[in-house]
């Protein structure tokens, strides 16, 4: 069953609809919550497989109009289904990396030392791990990749195995092939490994000097912030590899949120076309400002945009999905919830909506784009060139009516300031930047021996990275980089519009 998706849907939503497991699926706007109005839309699928209990598959999806956001939602729903239902079913190999290469060689097995492990991590060539196949981009090839890098929540894991790291959902990717499915995906891992030490706590202040003429798309968006009384503040983070990467946050300038969290939003892009990176992180820091509201506002707040019983049934199903696995981000967003939208953006006023320098919006590169397999394209041709090796693991559902991967790619880092992973480029970008986070000598419970491959540990001095300090700099800012499981702290405390108050 169906209820309160738009009418009209073209066969991009069809087809997800259509290869969704049998369930109820449940739509409704949410972006009456803030003054935007800017499509965002949530869009839910209420399994009837048993084998999705305890995954609540869900997505809040965004754009220019009501069709596009829902679009969203249905891939991030995608997303969170066909892991569960492929890759759960599918064998393991369970071995060390040693014996793995001494039987298949070097290039059939993901090196543990080039995946991020976690500061500290005892994981080497020597430990026992469960893998998964996963597929070279570049030539089809076979490759063995940790499942603890490949799944998307405790789900998919053998019974009693113990992931080294936190399960995280970057890089998924869904799409009608699998071309577009791995190019969303890379395109997510290449946002998060380019902004991933510029933003958040350790936001460089660099703000997007709008030099030029703007597309009539982007000048519409801007508009809506300006009749909002938002100050939107897109920010540069890298054009690495010749492709944008940018973000936006914002000041709410003339009212008050309708919660206090909305002033906490931000909008994420990597995209060939700077236009297009610009719509999006501008849209997506509109959707935030929703979500956040939604997800981790009153409980009264969310009643006024979601059908009757929603969250009640929403809770009754959730559970195993990657972001309920983090009891730092529930805490932490326990926290935030308490505080009024002057004490939240005080956090913010040093790191996050800092402006120390500017950047030329016509200095940034930009290449046509116009959908996703121009993006994958140009995300793929860009990050081959630099020699890194792309790698994906299919979770597609057999007959392929839609696509899905999650995208591995050694050697780029993400979470290193919430989970300390870090290898050897954020080690070399810290060093560049000077940062205390990087330190020598002994190791000690906070100061962690970074795990890199052997000739780049020798390079680097063997260093250590610091994580009682990257503590100290996210300070209060921990749900800018994880959060909890929608609907689960409110719910947890009963709040209310009127006890906010």
């Amino acid at each position: 069953m169906n209820s309160g998706l738009p009418a009209g849907l073209g066969p991009a939503a069809r087809a997800y609809l259509d290869a969704f497991p049998k369930g109820d699926v449940v739509a409704f706007p949410i972006h009456p919550l803030d003054r935007l109005g800017l499509p965002v839309w949530v869009v839910a699928l209420f399994p009837e497989d048993a084998a999705l209990g305890g995954i609540m598959p869900y997505g809040v999806g965004y754009g220019a109009t009501d069709e596009a956001a829902v679009l969203g939602g249905l891939g991030e729903i995608a997303e969170m289904v066909w892991p569960t239902l492929t890759l759960g079913e599918r064998a393991k190999t369970r071995g060390s990396y040693a014996e793995l290469v001494r039987s298949l060689g070097a290039r059939s097995v993901a090196d543990p030392l080039t995946l991020g492990l976690p500061a500290g991590s005892p994981v080497g060539w020597d430990t026992v791990l469960e893998w998964v196949e996963a597929r070279r981009w570049a030539d089809g090839s076979t490759v063995l990749v940790p499942i603890d890098l490949a799944a998307y929540s405790s789900k998919e894991l053998s019974p009693g195995y113990r992931p080294f790291t936190t399960i995280i959902s970057n890089g998924m990717g869904a799409g009608p092939d699998m071309y577009w499915a791995i190019g969303h995906g890379l395109c997510e891992i290449l946002q998060r490994d380019g902004n991933g030490l510029l933003f958040r706590a350790l936001d460089q202040g660099v703000t997007l000097d709008l030099d030029i003429p703007l597309p009539a798309t982007t000048r519409a968006i801007l508009e809506r912030f300006d009749a909002a009384g938002i100050r939107a503040m897109p920010k540069f983070a890298t054009d690495q590899y010749g492709l944008p990467n940018l973000y936006c946050v914002g000041v709410d300038e003339r009212e008050t949120p309708a919660a206090p969290i909305m002033v906490t939003g931000c909008g994420e892009a990597c995209h060939a076309d700077r236009a297009a990176a610009l719509d999006k992180c501008l849209t997506e820091y509109a959707a935030s400002r929703a979500r956040k509201a939604f997800a981790h506002g009153p409980a009264d707040l969310a009643a006024t945009v979601a059908p009757d019983g929603y969250v009640e049934r929403f809770m009754a199903q959730a559970g195993g999905a990657a972001k309920s696995s983090d009891p730092r981000a529930f805490d932490a967003m326990r926290d935030w919830t308490g505080r009024d939208a002057a004490t939240l953006r005080g956090w913010l006023g040093n790191n996050v909506l800092s402006e120390r320098s500017r950047h030329a919006f016509s200095a940034l590169p930009s290449a046509p784009a116009p959908d996703g397999h121009a993006r994958a394209a140009a995300a793929r041709a860009a990050v081959e060139r630099a020699g890194f090796d792309i790698l994906y693991v299919d979770m597609s559902p057999a007959d392929r009516a839609v696509s899905v991967v999650k995208v591995i790619v050694p050697g780029m880092e993400v979470e290193t300031m919430s989970y300390y992973r870090i290898g050897t480029r954020n080690t070399e970008k810290l060093l560049a930047m000077d940062s205390p986070l990087i330190r020598f000598g002994d190791e000690t419970a906070d100061l962690r021996r970074i795990r890199l491959p052997a000739g780049d540990a020798d390079r680097l001095g063997h260093p250590l990275f610091d994580t009682a300090a990257a503590d100290r700099l996210v300070g209060p800012l921990y749900p800018l980089y994880r959060e909890p499981e929608a609907h689960h702290v409110a719910h947890r405390a009963g709040r209310s519009v009127e006890a906010m108050a």
